[in-house]
């Protein structure tokens, strides 16, 4: 019987070239190859894994997160192009791993910055006043406990002992339209996050509108990113207290800020002394809680409430994070599961790009699929979405090339029913459901 598969396979035209099929309208495999080229990472010699599907493979671990190697390579397993390159079956786990670290971290962040300038440009996102609307945020990863992640990445404070897992911090740049996440700058955990925005601020396109959190009002981060062209809305801390240059209306104002010496103009000679931001305040429905915000848009032709509404499109990147620690990789709010499953440093990263990659195809798929009806992206469920696209790539990798696109309209159609509510006024209070355990803490080896 296998031998009638593969013969139909062979008369088909099984690809030359391993290529997802139910992502690569998404994720051009000519990009693939072109970054490859690039690091010069392409495969000289054949094996049972190229260099091509070691970059695949990265991007299922990520879509399949819960899918253990051996898992993968089953999946992988009857695909039409390894009935052609498998004819004894999928190679070992051990061989998969070889093969990742051949490839390395530098194609994989190559492809994720190759397809993210792509995305921005097919995708439409949010617009203010003519300006691309992108959030931007911090977060914490959990890499597995090995002596290798925890000298490179460190490890946060914990009340008993030590914390359990190594932690990779990362800063991310999304587009609030579509939520796929532009560009990214990680490092070990003992990074600030304001450290990494910095290391960001050239992958911001000009003429941007960035929404910050609190923990970013840092005065060089945000004077960089305005004479780069780009302007910001960033809510105020509580200490900030400036002065009033002019009132405009109720809770709107244009304000003064002083820039002190240390610690900025002082390294940044090139910084003011005083800075005229507009100032709005207000109280979101429902919330107890006051809300300041600054940002360089001065035109007072902006409505305040417009505004104030638009600061809290800042929930997509908040949403972004949790698809991906919880609905992408299986997490738990609960037990706050390890996200990354490689056990060296440069795995970990090159695992980081995979998911970012396979995170943004399918919200490129879903902006794809809402362009047909010229419906928001963001009434869309990611979760549904998830699974169409994670059984397309099952069922499509089977098929011959002519018959793709039924099954590509149909995974675009099912990804279309499954549609959210948009959620404008959102809040979601620092508390917890379980506050902690009551068992002794594990140690590396526990005797019972």
């Amino acid at each position: 019987m296998k031998r009638i598969v593969q013969r139909h396979a062979h008369l088909e035209g099984a690809r030359d070239v391993f290529v997802v099929e139910a992502l690569a309208k998404e994720l051009n495999p000519e990009w693939v190859r072109d970054v490859l080229r690039e690091c010069d990472r392409e495969s000289i010699r054949e094996r049972l894994l190229p260099a091509t599907l070691v970059v695949w493979l990265v991007i299922l671990l990520g879509l399949f997160r819960r899918e253990s190697y051996f898992n993968l390579l089953e999946k992988v397993d009857g695909a039409l192009w390894t009935f052609q390159h498998w004819p004894k079956g999928p190679p070992t786990t051990r061989a998969l791993t070889k093969a990742r670290d051949r490839l390395g971290v530098e194609p994989m962040k190559k492809l994720h910055e190759r397809a993210a300038r792509e995305w921005v440009k097919r995708h439409s996102g949010l617009l203010f006043q003519g300006r691309r609307v992108y959030a931007c945020d911090g977060s914490t990863y959990k890499t597995p406990d090995t002596d290798k992640n925890a000298r490179a990445f460190g490890r946060p404070g914990a009340s008993r002992g030590r914390a359990a897992y190594p932690q990779m911090r990362a800063v991310t740049l999304t587009d609030v339209g579509t939520r796929i996440r532009v560009a990214e700058r990680h490092g070990p955990y003992g990074t600030g996050e304001i450290h990494l925005a910095r290391r960001l601020l050239p992958e911001i396109p000009p003429g941007s509108l960035v929404l910050f959190d609190r923990n970013f009002l840092a005065y060089d981060l945000l004077w960089d990113l305005h004479r780069s062209g780009s302007d910001f809305v960033v809510r105020v801390k509580e200490g900030v207290r400036p002065r009033l240059v002019r009132r405009i209306g109720p809770g709107d104002a244009i304000v003064e800020i002083d820039i002190p010496r240390q610690p900025y103009r002082k390294q940044r000679p090139d910084m003011p002394r005083t800075w005229r931001l507009r100032m709005i305040t207000y109280r979101p429905e429902g919330s107890s809680e006051t809300f300041r915000i600054f940002t360089t848009l001065l035109d007072l032709e902006v409505p305040s409430n417009e505004l104030a509404q638009l600061y809290h499109n800042r929930w997509e990147e908040e949403s972004a994070t949790d698809e991906l620690k919880t609905h992408l990789c299986d997490g738990s709010t609960v037990n706050r599961a390890v996200v990354f499953r490689s056990k060296t440093p440069e795995r970990v990263e090159q695992e980081w790009y995979g998911l970012l990659l396979a995170q943004n195809a399918v919200h490129a798929t879903m902006d794809t699929a809402a362009a047909t009806h010229q419906k928001s992206p963001r009434r869309l469920s990611f979760t549904s979405a998830l699974e169409r696209v994670r059984e397309a790539v099952y069922e499509m990798s089977r098929l011959p090339t002519h018959l793709l696109f039924r099954p590509y309209r149909a995974m675009l159609k099912k990804i279309l029913r499954a549609t959210v509510p948009l959620r404008p006024n959102r809040k979601n209070p620092r508390c917890v459901r379980i506050k902690m355990s009551k068992y002794p803490l594990k140690e590396n080896r526990h005797v019972a």
